[in-house]
């Protein structure tokens, strides 16, 4: 398959999407939206939402999967706009611009992050089926809560003026990466309606390249896993991921050739 004409396609279907999601620039209040807007677009490879449509059309039901991953991908941003924070991460550049707190000031960009999670969960509620919705919004809410994302970001904090053990890094990774590519994954599965053995195996998916993509952004940093394991070592522990999760997508056969493709594609980047 052509894997960049993919991409590029799908996300431009998700681009307009989460357009016409956003609030308007212009309307009150303006200094909040234009803020939300500003750490949307433009984005990054929205590899996450594009997961989920991935997953769903693996179960033979792509339509109705689009809700989904534009939830996704505004809670991925609002979770950069927060990152990015000074009392975070304290970046001031994010995808090659000021970050939002650069921008427009701590108190918009902490508002803006919330903006952006809360349209997420509003977009799950109402665009999506109520059994549907309230399976989605406890996935996505599991995945990115004390128990998943936040949880990762508040072990990663402690943690930062002390020597990491491989164990609390990839539970750190596990948490903070990981949970939100499984919840893309079974987003998927759970808006195509698909059954318990479908679901598992997608999960499986998501973890792993989770996980692959947190080892591979590791190595082009030269951060984490590269500075406990070394590069060769981390290199392996990432293609070895990557292999599992293809390994997982077995039960869909044929069917899971662009999530085979989107795997390949992550480990790919350490040869570009």
């Amino acid at each position: 398959m052509d894997l960049k004409r993919y991409l590029e396609t799908t996300k431009s279907l998700i681009d307009k999407a989460l357009d016409a999601y956003l609030p308007p620039g212009d309307k009150e209040p303006k200094s909040l939206h234009r803020a939300m807007r500003y750490s949307v677009f433009p984005g990054g490879k929205r590899i996450r939402p594009i997961i989920v449509l991935a997953s769903a059309e693996a179960c033979g039901a792509l339509k109705g999967a689009l809700p989904a991953a534009c939830a996704v991908e505004f809670v991925h941003t609002y979770s950069l706009v927060h990152d990015d924070l000074p009392a975070m991460d304290d970046d001031d550049y994010r995808r090659e611009k000021p970050s939002c707190h650069r921008k427009f000031g701590e108190a918009n960009a902490i508002l803006a992050g919330d903006g952006l999670l809360t349209l997420a969960f509003n977009i799950i509620a109402s665009d999506m089926p109520p059994s549907i919705a309230a399976s989605a919004a406890k996935e996505l809410s599991g995945a990115i809560g004390t128990f998943g994302m936040v949880g990762g970001q508040a072990a990663d904090i402690e943690s930062q003026d002390k020597k990491k053990s491989p164990k609390e890094l990839e539970r750190i990774n596990r948490l903070k990466t990981a949970r939100l590519f499984e919840a893309s994954s079974k987003l998927g599965a759970i808006t195509a309606k698909s059954d318990g053995r479908k679901t598992k195996a997608l999960s499986d998916y998501g973890e792993r390249l989770g996980m692959a993509f947190q080892a591979v952004d590791d190595i082009l940093d030269g951060d984490g896993s590269v500075k406990l394991f070394g590069d060769a070592r981390a290199r392996l522990y990432a293609r070895d991921l990557i292999e599992k999760a293809k390994a997982a997508l077995k039960p869909f056969g044929a069917r899971a050739e662009k999530l085979e493709a989107i795997a390949d594609h992550v480990l790919e980047q350490l040869t570009t």
